[in-house]
């Protein structure tokens, strides 16, 4: 009769499948709101904790430098050949205000924010996924340590202060490496001089504001997702794994979605 009955079982279809995938984007976002509520109410009582705000620092930022470099020096110049092979027959000189810009106010923030989820995102869901297995989370509750202050407190300060920083240096970076192809590309007539005096006068500093305050917003994304995701793992390596994958999915997303919010609310104060 038991057998009968599983066999029975009539398939949830679509709306039952939707229903459950909305309920539990909800119960994700739900846990990520929690856990940032629990770590910045934390965070006076882990500023004492120095080493391992640094060491997070370390991960999160200095770790991150050579990447960074490349990754922005390489777009900078492919957004200064692509612009120029557009503009060919109009005029080169908005080549400076396109690659400033575009680094500052998009390609900048999202690019790091990706680039740091990726990278540290997936090795914190990784390292709080194995600990959470293997009950070091509960032998820290244990011991009276609040698993929130130790563990995910450390690395929200890390990110939210490194990748503003990192935002700034992929915009030098990235300018940078416009200005390289601008001097020695013989199909641009345009001169470095001219390149950087012309972006100068485009882009402003409320257009830094905007590429920071994204890269605070995105910092705290790309580090709280990925501490609840692996705070709530279970099932061994294989549910490490998952947790780590899913990390990086639900980052990606919020980043983009909180990356339109932000633009949207930016339009509507200016």
């Amino acid at each position: 009769m038991a057998t009968e009955a599983v066999g029975a079982r009539r398939d949830p279809g679509f709306l039952g499948r939707l229903g459950a995938g909305v309920l539990h984007t909800l119960q994700v976002l739900g846990e990520v709101a929690t856990l940032l509520v629990a770590a910045v109410r934390a965070a006076p009582r882990s500023a004492g904790d120095r080493q391992r705000l640094v060491t997070q620092l370390v991960r999160v930022g200095t770790d991150t430098l050579p990447i960074g470099a490349l990754l922005s020096l390489f777009v900078g110049m492919v957004l200064v050949v692509q612009s120029a092979d557009q503009l060919r027959n109009v005029s080169q000189e908005v080549l400076g205000p396109i690659v400033g810009l575009a680094m500052t106010k998009e390609l900048g923030p999202v690019m790091m924010a990706f680039l740091l989820a990726g990278r540290a995102g997936s090795a914190m869901a990784a390292e709080l996924g194995s600990m959470t297995v293997y009950d070091e989370v509960n032998a820290l509750r244990t011991l009276d340590i609040d698993p929130v202050r130790f563990l995910v407190t450390p690395r929200l300060i890390a990110s939210a202060l490194a990748l503003p920083m990192l935002v700034l240096y992929s915009d030098f970076i990235g300018v940078a490496g416009g200005a390289f192809i601008v001097a020695i590309d013989p199909a641009i007539t345009l001169s470095a001089h001219a390149y950087v005096d012309r972006m100068l006068e485009w882009v402003d500093f409320s257009d830094v504001v905007v590429g920071l305050a994204k890269g605070f917003v995105f910092g705290v994304i790309a580090s709280i997702v990925p501490c609840t995701l692996g705070l709530r793992t279970r099932g061994g390596a294989e549910g490490v794994a998952s947790s780590t994958t899913a990390a990086v999915v639900w980052s990606f997303i919020l980043i983009l979605v909180f990356d339109f919010l932000i633009v949207r609310l930016s339009f509507t104060l200016t």
